[in-house]
């Protein structure tokens, strides 16, 4: 492994990965599965896995590039040449002639001057599939970035958020990155007990809560918020964080966790009970949830939200499908000129505000209220 110019740590980590995968299987498949191995290890943060691929693909470029310029010449499919020469997985053959395309414009289209440069390929899109029953779930969209990648953590060293934290699993599976946080496990029916910016915060699926507990507050939600306890176990919550290339898209599935976006996202996807959604730029947004605060800078293609007590705010939206129901919540919507189509706005307790519609004869908008306003601006 030392023949590519890794450090040692790293190349006895390759190394004994693969001795332990090659004593499993035929050798003929040994090296697809520590492929997979090493790839699913970069997606979730492995310092050792990242150095490792970037210095096998530096090494192996020159023979990547003489291939693909062969078939390129007799006109043959070069992903097709790199899978039969280099025995490489299609998916890794399709970003090596991404990049080696990128090469050949840099280099027909700049000045003899810039000639040596080299732009970073774009990465494709991929989806991030989050379960994540508590926390928050933090996705950032890097420019740069080629290969998605994501890490579970927590401030905890032991206990239950600790536990859950190492019984997470991130895989990646051609364009679907894959997060798995299982539940915390309490004692005595208390799911979780969250200590966060000086106050407590009890979760419970069942059971009962054994202990004193002091100064309790529910709000109009269901949600309990205490001032003190004893006999409980308390744990410092869970972060997904997860970074994605430009066009990908973000599906959550959560009880108690937040969402928190960073950057642009094609698509996104939310199931959850008490979670909240801070978002910038998305084209298409579905929630299905129970208690939450939607916010969006903007939305560009179709937003479709239902909620029991959800609040949704969208500084700007431009798409042609808008659906947003909720029994007790508040909508403040503000339509572009690019908008179209439809705006479906209903709430039994609550105020709308649609800016951007009045006299607009190319939206459909309908809007709804038992207890509350509506106003069309």
């Amino acid at each position: 492994m030392t023949e590519y110019g890794v450090s040692e740590p790293t190349a006895a980590m390759a190394t004994n990965l693969f001795i332990t995968i090659a004593s499993a299987m035929p050798e003929d498949q040994a090296q697809e599965e520590f492929q997979q191995a090493v790839t699913q290890m970069v997606a979730q943060g492995e310092s050792w896995a990242q150095e490792f691929v970037q210095a096998m693909f530096s090494k192996r470029l020159p023979g990547f590039r003489a291939t693909y310029q062969r078939a390129i010449a007799v006109g043959q499919d070069p992903a097709a040449q790199l899978v039969r020469e280099h025995a490489m997985p299609a998916v890794a053959a399709a970003d090596v002639v991404t990049l080696l395309k990128s090469e050949t414009d840099v280099a027909t289209s700049k000045p003899a001057s810039e000639k040596g440069r080299q732009e970073a390929p774009a990465g494709r899109p991929y989806l991030a599939d989050v379960t994540c029953p508590s926390g928050t779930v933090k996705v950032t969209v890097d420019a740069t970035a080629t290969v998605p990648s994501a890490k579970v953590r927590t401030d905890d060293k032991t206990g239950p958020s600790a536990d859950a934290v190492r019984r997470s699993t991130v895989s990646l599976d051609g364009d679907r990155l894959t997060v798995r946080v299982p539940e915390i496990e309490g004692v005595d029916g208390v799911t979780q007990i969250i200590n966060t910016g000086g106050s407590t915060r009890i979760y419970q699926s069942a059971g009962v809560v054994y202990g004193s507990v002091t100064g309790v507050t529910i709000d109009g939600n269901g949600n309990m918020t205490i001032g003190g306890v004893s006999g409980g176990v308390a744990s410092s919550p869970i972060e997904v964080l997860v970074t994605l290339p430009i066009g990908s898209g973000v599906k959550v599935e959560s009880r108690n966790a937040h969402l928190e976006v960073d950057g642009p996202l094609a698509a996104l996807r939310m199931d959850t009970h008490n979670g909240h959604v801070r978002a910038g730029v998305v084209g298409r947004v579905k929630i299905d949830g129970h208690n939450g605060k939607y916010a969006f800078e903007a939305i560009q293609e179709s937003v479709d939200i239902d909620s029991h007590n959800g609040h949704t705010t969208i500084g700007s939206y431009s798409g042609n499908d808008a659906r947003v129901i909720t029994h007790n919540g508040t909508l403040n919507l503000a339509a572009t000129p690019q908008a179209a189509g439809q705006i479906v706005a209903r709430t039994h307790n609550g105020s709308v505000t649609l800016r951007g519609v009045r006299g607009r004869q190319d939206l459909d908008v309908q809007t709804s209220t038992h207890n509350g306003s509506v106003h069309k601006i």
